[in-house]
């Protein structure tokens, strides 16, 4: 059974207006999902972040700066990591027809429990696609930086990167779905696993830890983000009647952030 993630994302409660759609803005502020839910995914994923400014720290150290610039960049990726996956800024607006009917999903507390419902809603079709700046414009600013200086340090394993990318890429793009309510989901753990077992086939060396970390950001961005959106973009116009799609838009605890992380330590393990 397939473990599902969603790399790009509807957002939560709180984006929405029934009359007009989505709020017209060029940011939007939006939490990934319930703040219990998100509070209680943060708690099991405690152990990960305690080690996260270590492997952020040793994949720094691949840049060139010193141990000291390492370490300031490995606390400050994790740490700003939270608060900037609840920042979107939109880059495209489509319009696709009419109003329509939706269901809109709100909470409601029961003894200190939050219980969806699903009330009617008026809506534009109108698609929104963002960027989310904690699930995918950090980690791939990040990315950028290590390929810049694999290619000024060794070309050959700029090449092996790059050939890492391809793979994770295609993997990804193959195994990714187009759904409804949900967005493009693919296996959450196979994107890391298939970077990390190709860096270690490519004979990635002492190079096999950043290069996975890169074919699991940067694959799963363009096989599924970018390659499976624009394949299936028409179900969304026609079918699906989605209105905004955030890149990275689970942010801390999902997406391209974290297969980024799982990819390093997978690649340490083999």
């Amino acid at each position: 059974m397939f473990i599902i993630k969603s790399i790009l994302r509807f957002p939560a409660q709180g984006v929405f207006n029934g009359e007009d759609g989505i709020l017209n803005s060029r940011i939007i502020i939006s939490m990934p999902i319930h703040p219990v839910l998100f509070a209680f995914y943060g708690f099991l994923l405690f152990p990960l972040f305690i080690f996260s400014p270590a492997i952020f720290a040793s994949l720094s150290s691949y840049l060139g700066i010193s141990s000291t610039m390492a370490a300031v960049v490995g606390m400050l990726v994790p740490a700003l990591s939270f608060p900037l996956s609840l920042v979107n800024i939109v880059i495209k607006r489509i319009e696709t027809s009419e109003a329509f009917y939706a269901l809109e999903s709100k909470y409601i507390s029961f003894m200190g429990i939050p219980i969806p419902v699903f009330v009617p809603v008026v809506q534009k079709r109108e698609i929104v696609i963002a960027l989310n700046l904690g699930g995918a414009v950090l980690p791939v600013a990040l990315s950028s930086l290590l390929l810049i200086s694999m290619f000024l340090s060794s070309k050959m394993v700029f090449l092996k990167a790059l050939a890492d990318i391809v793979v994770t890429s295609i993997v990804t793009y193959l195994t990714s779905r187009a759904m409804p309510g949900v967005g493009i989901v693919t296996p959450s753990f196979l994107p890391p696993i298939t970077s990390s077992i190709a860096g270690a086939i490519l004979g990635g060396g002492n190079y096999i830890f950043p290069i996975a970390y890169l074919g699991g950001v940067l694959g799963s961005l363009i096989g599924a983000d970018i390659l499976r959106l624009a394949k299936d973009f028409e179900k969304f116009k026609t079918q699906f009647g989605s209105v905004f799609l955030s890149i990275g838009g689970a942010g801390t605890f999902d997406g391209i952030f974290l297969s980024g992380i799982f990819a390093a330590i997978f690649a340490a393990i083999l």
